[in-house]
């Protein structure tokens, strides 16, 4: 059986890949690479059919991994086009994919190409530094867009750590013309989240954050004012037509990455047409005060946490609301993957357990899709990839409450 190209992944190494750098916009530039476009194409030397499985060689590296979704253009025979799963990377100059059927012919014809496809996303409205992102699935409960302001604030001082203002809005006619609920959304401050206050180390700018550069790893503890690092920071985008997950480290020497995302939860509610989260850092305060980008301890000084953000809340009253994370009772939340074992090592025990992530509102509002916790000490390489019961994981090294480890994370990319 052919796999599915639903889920798909890329990956800051891809050829063409944009990179999130310290400059305010490249996380709009990823953003639509990887939701709207797609990216990387290259030029294929030849492909060679043997059965249904299909070699192609590339004049260079093409550096995919194995398992991505990869988009085949302009074969004469137009069986070979289309989207594929890569099955095996025999080495830096090919791969193989599979066929439904065998092809009419072994080695097709045309000037053909080899890219990464996008999710599928639309961008209904964008400004400059501004863009709004929406699913293309009508059959979605609900169907809010993701808000995402980019770009230089003027309270804002550009040496500062980079990060992306993001909240879920309901509906949209213009990109600053805002309708329905928001999230986060304070009524008193209703610009809260996206028009920063004050100036220098004293400016406030923004609410809900997806950090791409600053000036220590994701799970130390600093000030926005610290001047960012420069150069590429490692990051990963995992989804389909109806999710993504962003994971981006902070600084090009760490890969320790925040798990932030948008998109539809698996709800468990009999009725539920707002299952809609955003995980972001929830942090609303001075450029010069130290925090924790990753996991703050609640009560102390030591703020800011990944927060999961919802649309509304579980009784579809007109108010956004957040939710925690939880894990078969062992971790409350994404503080404790991968970071210590909870059962034997892996040396020692014969399995590497992970379990799903639950939203815990008031109740047990749904579940996070295709994203899983570990209960052993980094049981896995950063980015390993591996098959269970014909399905298909990677590991990805994430920040933790730690200050002196990172915690990791699974995510599931596709189907065998």
């Amino acid at each position: 059986m052919v796999a599915s190209t639903d889920l798909k992944f890329y990956v800051h190494t891809n050829n063409n890949a944009p990179q999130l750098i310290n400059n305010f916009g490249c996380m709009i530039d990823v953003l639509d690479a990887c939701l709207v476009n797609g990216f990387g194409a290259q030029t294929i030397a030849t492909l060679t059919a043997s059965g249904t499985t299909v070699t192609a060689t590339f004049g260079a590296a093409h550096n995919f991994m194995q398992y991505q979704v990869i988009k085949i253009a302009g074969a004469n025979q137009t069986e070979f086009n289309g989207e594929h799963r890569i099955l095996t990377v025999p080495n830096a100059n090919t791969i193989t994919f599979q066929l439904v059927s065998v092809p009419s012919v072994n080695t097709p014809t045309g000037a053909m190409t080899c890219s990464l496809p996008p999710l599928g996303w639309s961008k209904p409205f964008s400004a400059a530094g501004k863009a709004a992102y929406r699913s293309n699935n009508t059959l979605l409960p609900s169907r809010p867009y993701l808000r995402v302001v980019d770009a230089l604030d003027p309270a804002y001082t550009s040496t500062f750590a980079k990060y992306a203002k993001v909240g879920i809005v309901e509906d949209m006619t213009d990109i600053d013309a805002m309708l329905g609920v928001q999230a986060p959304y304070d009524t008193t401050a209703p610009t809260k989240n996206w028009v920063g206050t004050g100036s220098g180390t004293s400016a406030v700018n923004g609410w809900a954050k997806w950090y791409y550069a600053a000036s220590t790893h994701n799970y130390d503890y600093s000030s926005d004012d610290a001047t960012a690092i420069s150069g590429n920071r490692q990051w990963i985008l995992i989804g389909n037509r109806d999710y993504f997950y962003i994971l981006p480290s902070s600084i090009p020497s760490n890969n320790a990455a925040l798990i932030y995302g948008f998109g539809a939860f698996d709800t468990l509610l009999n009725v539920d047409s707002a299952n809609t989260f955003l995980s972001a850092t929830w942090l609303y305060q001075t450029a010069g005060t130290a925090y924790y980008r990753s996991q703050g301890s609640a009560g102390s000084s030591n703020v800011g946490s990944i927060k999961l953000i919802l649309q509304r809340s579980y009784n579809q009253s007109a108010n956004y609301s957040s939710a925690s994370t939880v894990s078969l009772g062992v971790m409350p939340d994404n503080a404790g993957t991968g970071i210590q074992n909870y059962i034997a090592d892996k040396s020692v025990a014969n399995v590497i357990p992970f379990s799903p992530v639950f939203l815990r509102e008031t109740v047990i509002r749904g579940q996070l899709p295709n994203l899983f916790w570990l209960f052993q000490n980094l049981p896995y390489s950063h980015y390993s990839i591996f098959e269970k019961s014909n399905e298909l994981f990677i590991a990805v090294n994430i920040a933790s409450l730690s200050s002196s480890q990172s915690g990791q994370a699974v995510f599931k990319i596709g189907d065998m």
